[in-house]
């Protein structure tokens, strides 16, 4: 019985394996196709023959770096995949991180006059709490390394 169950584990572990390893390959995969496209954009709005202005206007920057942001969550996605990929473990301060650059995207396009000011409230605390609970998990790892 004992001999069964432990087979049964070690096939659940081996599949959760290939679909870590299975995610993680395709999320390398879409980052890779966001980069290119990222590429594609800047290299149409900058030598884009309509336009008046030489370099770029301030909603194509913020496109941009919209895009930019994304392509960063991709990256600590891909890294949090892998971290699990390797130690069987999701690291919390990767997921804070993840979840601070997203906000920190819509903070930064973030258009003020169309939002309700408690609305902004609501993204200021969420903002603190995240900062709070990533300086705590900073804090909790320097306590174990001494």
């Amino acid at each position: 019985m004992d001999k069964n169950i432990d087979k049964a584990i070690s096939l659940i572990h081996a599949s959760k394996k290939w679909m870590s390893f299975i995610v993680l390959v395709l999320m390398t995969i879409i980052v890779a196709i966001a980069i290119v496209e990222l590429g594609i954009l800047l290299f149409l709005d900058i030598f884009d023959p309509t336009d008046d202005v030489i370099f770029l206007e301030i909603d194509e920057l913020f496109k941009i770096f919209g895009f930019f942001f994304i392509i960063l969550i991709g990256f600590e996605l891909v890294e949090t995949v892998e971290m699990y990929f390797k130690d069987n473990v999701i690291h919390a301060e990767v997921v804070l991180l993840v979840a601070v650059i997203a906000v920190s995207r819509k903070v930064i396009l973030l258009d003020l006059e169309k939002y309700d000011p408690l609305a902004i409230i609501g993204l200021g605390v969420i903002i603190v709490a995240l900062g709070g609970c990533y300086y705590l998990i900073k804090m909790s790892y320097r306590m174990k390394n001494v």
